[in-house]
């Protein structure tokens, strides 16, 4: 079968023949009809993410929205390595099949860009409690690199579940100021950190997140620290969810923060997040998107250009996806 195809870590891409899948027992053959190209297809593909497998040749690819036989439109992926899901055909769990909303082919494409970043706020912010266990809602939501397709949904979602108040935090000031067309404050991340922390004060305006989201880690993360450290009354108590790391993989958290506030520190990921928690909220994600309830920019390519299309950045921050 075609597919794209990547032969060792640090290979491009390219669109060639691939052994054809093989379906086990509780899976079944799938066709594809769009998949996205996240940061987490890339990282995992050139060996960089911590559940990589470094199995190659591998097709890359983490989720996808196929047809099956009975022409179905679904949502699917983590199909077994080397397979992944930009190929003609996938192999996939039938438990790991979410169908598409009638009269949504449409959507196909948003949905196949839209799951996988979407998710990644979606997850954490459904699934809030305090420490002592009570769901939470609501509240103030900041989110760090809010800039790339991952936080802007992370604005959308935060707004539509319900919060007070979301404050977006990057640098791209085209991207901030879609954020603010969806509803929320901005605050510019600065080069030097003394600056970036001045600009999350003035955006807190006196008040505490009650969940930050993290997109970037790093310096932005250690200014986000900075800016929380200090008194608080006991009732408060701050949620920081680590979850993507593209500004680095490490940052410095001071104990002052952690011995001066009530703030929890976990991370959000393919690890941190129960199988079946993630398989409860997935069919309503899948629904708010192929039903037009979050905006998710897409630009489309078909799979034979991926050599080409595979290093490429929207200027406008859409996803790629690939198309048979």
């Amino acid at each position: 079968m075609k597919a794209a195809v990547v032969r060792q870590a640090d290979g491009r891409p390219e669109y060639g023949e691939f052994d054809e899948p093989r379906a086990g027992e509780g899976e079944e053959l799938v066709e594809l009809v769009a998949a996205g190209l996240h940061q987490l297809v890339r990282s995992r593909a050139h060996g960089r993410h911590y559940s990589t497998d470094n199995v190659y040749p591998l097709v890359p690819g983490v989720d996808a929205v196929a047809r099956t036989q009975d022409g179905t439109l679904v949502y699917t992926g983590n199909p077994r390595a080397p397979y992944g899901t930009m190929a003609e055909r996938i192999a996939v769990a039938r438990r790991m099949r979410f169908p598409l909303p009638d009269g949504t082919y449409e959507r196909a494409v948003q949905v196949a860009a839209g799951m996988n970043p979407g998710m990644s706020s979606w997850l954490p912010l459904r699934c809030r409690r305090t420490s002592e266990g009570a769901e939470q809602t609501g509240g103030v939501v900041a989110i760090v690199g809010a800039t790339g397709t991952s936080g802007l949904m992370a604005v959308q979602n935060a707004l539509a579940l319900g919060a007070e108040r979301v404050i977006a935090l990057g640098r791209n000031e085209e991207a901030l100021e879609r954020a603010r067309g969806y509803g929320a404050a901005t605050a510019k991340l600065a080069e030097d950190r003394e600056s970036t922390v001045s600009a999350i004060l003035e955006a807190l305006d006196g008040g505490t997140p009650d969940i930050v989201l993290d997109y970037v880690w790093g310096a932005p993360a250690e200014a986000m620290f900075a800016a929380l450290s200090g008194r608080q009354q006991a009732a408060e108590e701050i949620e920081y969810v680590q979850i993507g790391a593209l500004a680095d993989m490490d940052a410095a958290l001071p104990a002052s923060l952690l011995r001066s506030r009530r703030i929890r520190v976990r991370g959000s990921g393919l690890g941190s997040v129960s199988a079946a928690t993630m398989m409860r909220l997935m069919p309503e994600y899948v629904e708010r998107i192929a039903g037009g309830g979050v905006d998710v920019p897409v630009e489309t390519h078909p799979l034979a250009d991926v050599a080409e299309a595979w290093s490429a950045t929207p200027a406008d921050g859409s996803r790629i996806v690939f198309t048979p």
